[in-house]
């Protein structure tokens, strides 16, 4: 007898039964499969919960797509041309403002009218599926930037980030352009940080800072915007991609002021929040002036726009480490400070560079040993800077050296930068010692 995953078109009640297949073990059904008996099929939900494609360890779906067997349950199958399934008394969540009064507009119409026209159902089906392939579209160019890897000399300050208004302030088009913006850094923290027993939790989240000035926006928001708007509905919205979490800014405890004693990790203002929106806004205003500018109808129809879209967002993948660099030239910042936001640079098991909060260094770091290291470097009247990951020391003995040696072997910490001095006779002993402690540390090129 063959084992099978039972499907049902949302609001009819015949069962369709479609055959498994076990590979690696794990029963699975193929997403072909489904649309040969669902032709227009869109997504498939078992209750409330849409059942997503199949994704590998880095978060990318496996391709020939598939979903996973989900046991004793008739799945909940909803195409894409079905106008008559659109509830519109309760809207799906919509990201994008410019989108929200449209459908909110249209919304209104329906009470108006009294009966649901089949012509507004099919305006609202359009707008629903329009908003959907954006946020497809926005899902897959923010899993190309999470997955990611650069090497530590094209990684000199943190990549990942957005811009708040400065102030708080109601939107208004007229007064746009007075805005003042402050660029935020994300901590990119996530299953390379986590230790066994830490319960710090592991999800990006913004650096405790009070962010740079941005000195030329039009400039800025230029060459930015597609990833500036990216990011932004990434911290809204939330996602789950490549060992990154991301919460929805909706779960998050909200509360007024934060102290100088309380994480942002599970918290955010409402300035915070209110400041995501009114970028958006802003960023999604632009955009459509300068589409206006180009002869571009905002308001045609959904493949045009989405070509539109998909235009706006090409090639964001693609910033390399030269292009991550670039912002501090459109910031304000003291030298001292050095654009990183309270980061600090670290490097995973794999070699890849990370810029992480503090919380998270720790954690991902062996505190007790780091700790040793940093008491080995003062007590030899050294300095380990943490955030760049420098060590510049003098050793004076065969056995200060092996100290450092023993404690440089396990922290393990993010040292890409060591200045030794050696005041003392080395022996051949000696030499070997510390090329075999430089061999071990994970994060030190040789």
């Amino acid at each position: 007898m063959v084992d099978t995953q039972s499907f049902r078109l949302t609001g009819e009640s015949r069962i369709r039964k479609i055959p498994l297949y076990n590979v690696n073990g794990q029963n699975i059904v193929y997403w072909s499969d489904i649309q040969q008996v669902f032709r227009e099929v869109q997504h498939v939900e078992n209750g409330e919960v849409t059942v997503t494609m199949m994704k590998d360890s880095h978060g990318r779906i496996i391709e020939p797509f598939r979903i996973e067997h989900c046991p004793n349950v008739v799945l909940e199958v909803f195409l894409s041309t079905t106008v008559k399934h659109v509830h519109v008394d309760s809207p799906m969540p919509i990201t994008n403002p410019g989108f929200e009064g449209t459908v909110l507009h249209k919304l209104d119409g329906l009470h108006d009218q009294g009966d649901v026209t089949q012509r507004i159902a099919q305006e609202v089906w359009e707008l629903a599926k329009q908003m959907n392939d954006r946020l497809i579209l926005i899902q897959s160019k923010t899993e190309a930037i999470l997955t990611q890897n650069y090497e530590m000399l094209e990684y000199t300050i943190p990549r990942l980030f957005i811009v708040l208004p400065e102030e708080s302030t109601s939107w208004d088009p007229k007064t746009m352009l007075r805005t003042k913006f402050r660029l935020h850094f994300i901590c990119e923290c996530g299953e390379h940080t986590k230790a066994s027993g830490s319960n710090i939790p592991h999800h990006l989240h913004l650096a405790n800072h009070e962010g740079y000035v941005v000195n030329k926006p039009t400039e800025f928001f230029k060459k930015y915007g597609p990833f500036l708007t990216l990011m932004l509905e990434m911290i809204k919205v939330g996602t789950s991609i490549a060992g990154h979490v991301v919460p929805a800014l909706a779960s998050l405890k909200v509360v007024d002021i934060l102290d100088s004693a309380q994480s942002t990790i599970d918290t955010v203002t409402s300035k915070v929040i209110e400041g995501v929106d009114y970028s958006l806004k802003y960023l999604e205003e632009s955009r459509t002036l300068i589409q206006k500018s180009d002869g571009i109808n905002a308001d045609g129809n959904s493949m045009m726009w989405q070509q539109d879209l998909a235009t706006y967002f090409a090639g964001v993948e693609g910033l390399e480490g030269v292009d991550l660099r670039q912002p501090g030239s459109y910031l304000s910042a003291n030298s001292s400070d050095n654009l990183l936001g309270n980061l600090y640079r670290m490097t995973t098991k794999d070699g890849h560079v990370k810029w992480v909060c503090r919380h998270h260094y720790r954690a991902g770091y062996q505190e007790a040993h780091t700790q040793k290291l940093r008491d080995v470097v003062k007590l030899a009247g050294g300095v380990f800077d943490e955030q760049l990951g420098s060590i510049k020391v003098t050793l004076r003995s065969s056995i200060a050296a092996a100290e450092f040696n023993e404690a440089l072997n396990k922290a393990k910490a993010g040292v890409y930068d060591l200045d030794i001095t050696f005041r003392w006779d080395l022996s051949r002993t000696d030499l070997e010692a510390f090329e075999k402690a430089l061999k071990m540390s994970s994060s030190i090129p040789i």
